[in-house]
Order: structure tokens, then C-alpha cells, then sequence
């Protein structure tokens, strides 16, 4: 079914609003110990705790997972596991954590392991467990390159029964990624099956974005690129009784007003079921866009675009991450560029009386002591604080440190 892309929003011009911005670890300022290169968000432990993931650094430069109390005066880092690399282990973990309710701590690293058709190894699935003694890590899953896939960019979510489902963004029989599963084990690696294997066209290709799961089981997603005119996909993918799945694309982005490349945002659900999510180039400046999907009653779903960023010349943000909804039904990300400097924002966008959305930076980064380049959206707090991280930047100025930060609205 061809979709119809709305306007749906008479741009407002970005505007500053009152609030401050806190590092809580400047990473990567002459101890790589402690991890940099942080392209994964964070996520809120139970007790208030953040965990995260950085993609290089730790003892053996392969990237580690670490966490950040709240102590007297500040925060405090613990890396809870440093990555090995080579076959009996991950290295260099790209995307944000997920926990379970016993506190255990779900990732992917896209080299390392088994995989020998991959240079470095294709990535595995990892799991961290906390124990009397730290934490320790099992290797859930090691891709191999081929028909069950490699790279693994995207993290995994889990449904109410244990099994963990992801995407990887190259491999599978015909290159363009796949969707996957993996089902728990008493004893050793889990079961991987392959759900769907993308073809490019029409269907989408390099899923870089953590799958969605709702309460029927089915998958919603994005493709970088691929669909019928290479710029990427919105897809859901639908459990059968036989125990396969079907897949169905939502939209196909045209570029232009439309949008264009979802790169690694991940949808999120809104309160009446519609999707949102952003891509990272395309609209009127080619800077990016947030939409949104809403099913029609034609049984397909309709595109409204909620805010087209016009990029650093305008003040604005370009190239945005994720999406995240507040008690409020008020929306929050990171940009990775724009701005007044150029090196991303942190953005709000409200409902207005019109029935669309206003967009309002909150925070230009500077590429100084409060970091650059945010490269993943933010998380919430249930006082309204707004966590997330940057790429680069930070006190030292390293250009491969990256900072995590509290935003105070």
C-alpha cells in the first residue's frame, strides 16, 4: 500500500529554554581504562544506577560496559567488565544495554567471537550477570557471517518468556542483515533462529536500530537503507501459527519533505499504539526528521512528519537520534550535529494548539568540557532529569573521550 507523507508541522524556530547541563564522567582524559567512544546510550537501574556500554577503551582496548553510582558530591564509575576480543570473546560494543528484572545486563559487540568470515570476528550476544564476586560475563551467541548474520549494531530486547530478539546489520543469505532470535539454553549457548532475512528491494537492507516487540509479539523496525528507492524502511514483522513470521513494510522513505536513513534510532511506541521515531537525513534541509506512524483504515499506516531540523545554520539540530516520551506525552532526543556550534543538541518537542508539534533546543554542546556529537538518544529519570552521552569531548578536549551527562530541565 503506497503511503502519503504529511506536513504536519508549521516549523518553529529552535529556541533556548532555562535548564543546566551536568558531566557525570568524562571518559577517555588520559586512562582509557575507562572506556570511550561512547556511541551507546544509557539505560536506569533499579536503585538509580546508570549502566552503559563504550565501544573502545578498558584494558585491553575492546571496549567495556560500566556503571555510574550517585556518591556524595558527584558520581562514580565502576567498569563492570572489559571486553577480550578474538574468538573466546566480544569486542567493541556499539549499542545501548537492555536489563532484565533480576538485574542482569544484555548487549552485542559487532567484532570478536567465533565468526572467521568476519575480520575480527562477526560479533556476539553477551550477557552479565551480577554475582558475590562482580560480574560475569556469558556469550549467549556467536554470529558466524553467514545465513544467521553479522555485526550485530542493533541491541536486543526480550519478551515475557526469556528469548531475546535483534537484528544484525550485514550477513544473512543475501547481505542485507537479518532479524533474529535467540531462545535460552539450560547449559551453554542459546538457540538462534533467523525470523527474516532482508533482501534490499523492496524490504530494506543494514538494519541498524534495536527491534521494537509489543504484547502480540510482533517486531517493528528501520533499515538504513534498501526499500524501493534505497533510503530506507519502516517494517513490522508479524508471528504466524506455523512459527514463522511475516513482514510487512509500514513506509518506505522517498527522501526529500519525506525523510530519509534511519541510522540506529530505534521506535518507540506512543500512547494510542502509533509509532515515532526520526530519521537522519532527509526533510526540507536534508538535516534529518521525527514522524510518526499512524495505522489508516485502509489497514496500512500514514507518515506525519512532527519536525524537519534545519541544521546549524539555523540554530537548529541535524542528523537526530532517538525518540523518548516523558509523563507528559512531551518528546526528547539528541541530535548528533547542529546547533549554534555544530557538535548536536538536546531537544523537546510539545503539542501545540494547532494539533501538531514545537520543537525547542534545550542544550547546544560546545566540543568542550560538556562534550560533542551525542550519537544515541536520551533516558529519563522519574524526576524529570534527562541522561544520555556524547562521542566526543570533554574536559581534556579528547576527541575520542565522550562524556555522560545529566541535562536539568
Amino acid at each position: 500500500m503506497r503511503k502519503t507523507s504529511i506536513l504536519f508541522l508549521i516549523l518553529a524556530t529552535s529556541a533556548w529554554a532555562a535548564g543546566s547541563l551536568k558531566v557525570l564522567q568524562a571518559f577517555g582524559t588520559g586512562n582509557l581504562d575507562e572506556g570511550s567512544d561512547l556511541y551507546a546510550g544509557l539505560i536506569l537501574g533499579s536503585q538509580g544506577n546508570l549502566y552503559g556500554a563504550a565501544e573502545s577503551g578498558g584494558t585491553r582496548g575492546a571496549g567495556v560496559v560500566y556503571e555510574l553510582s550517585p556518591v556524595t558530591g558527584g558520581w562514580a564509575e565502576t567498569v563492570l567488565y572489559n571486553f577480550k576480543g578474538g574468538a573466546d570473546d566480544g569486542a567493541n560494543p556499539h549499542a545501548t544495554l537492555m536489563a532484565d528484572s533480576a538485574g542482569n545486563l544484555y548487549g552485542t559487540t559487532v567484532s570478536g567471537g567465533l565468526g572467521a568470515t568476519c575480520r575480527g570476528g562477526c560479533g556476539v550476544v553477551y550477557m552479565l550477570t551480577p554475582t558475590a564476586d562482580g560480574w560475569q560475563e556469558t556469550v549467549l551467541y556467536n554470529f558466524t557471517g553467514g545465513a544467521d548474520g553479522s555485526v550485530p549494531y542493533p541491541g536486543v530486547t526480550m519478551d515475557s518468556a526469556g528469548n531475546l530478539y535483534g537484528a544484525t546489520n550485514s550477513g544473512g543469505a543475501l547481505g542485507a542483515g537479518v532479524v533474529y532470535k535467540l531462545t535460552p539454553a539450560s547449559i551453554g549457548p542459546w538457540t538462534q533462529t533467523v525470523l527474516y532475512t532482508f533482501q534490499g528491494y523492496p524490504d530494506g537492507s543494514t538494519p541498524y536500530a534495536t527491534p521494537l516487540l509489543d504484547e502480540a509479539g510482533n517486531l517493528y523496525g528501520t533499515t538504513e537503507s534498501g526499500g524501493a528507492h534505497n533510503l530506507g524502511t519502516v517494517y513490522m514483522l508479524a508471528p504466524q501459527p506455523d512459527g514463522s513470521y511475516t513482514e510487512h513494510v509500514l513506509h518506505t522513505f522517498k527522501g526529500g519533505a519525506d525523510g530519509a536513513n534511519p541510522l540506529g534510532a530505534s521506535l518507540i511506541f506512543g500512547p494510542h499504539g502509533n509509532l515515532y521515531g526520526t530519521t537522519t537525513l532527509g526533510g526540507t534541509a536534508n538535516c534529518g526528521t521525527a514522524f510518526e506512524l499512524v495505522p489508516n483504515a485502509a489497514g496500512g499506516w500514514t507518515e506525519r512528519i512532527l519536525h524537519t531540523f534545519l541544521g546549524v545554520g539555523a540554530q537548529d539540530g541535524e542528523n537526530p537520534n532517538g525518540l523518548t516520551f516523558d509523563a507528559h506525552g512531551n518528546l526528547y532526543g539528541t541530535s548528533t550535529g547542529g546547533g549554534t556550534d555544530n557538535p548536536g543538541t538536546i531537544f523537546k518537542m510539545t503539542r501545540n494548539s494547532s494539533g501538531g508539534w514545537t520543537e525547542t533546543v534545550l542544550y547546544n554542546f560546545t566540543a568542550g568540557a560538556t562534550g560533542a556529537y551525542p550519537s544515541s538518544g536520551v533516558v529519563l529519570d522519574p524526576a524529570g532529569h534527562i541522561y544520555g552521552t556524547t562521542l566526543w569531548g570533554g574536559p581534556s578536549g579528547d576527541t575520542t573521550g565522550g562524556v555522560a551527562f545529566q541535562f536539568t530541565p
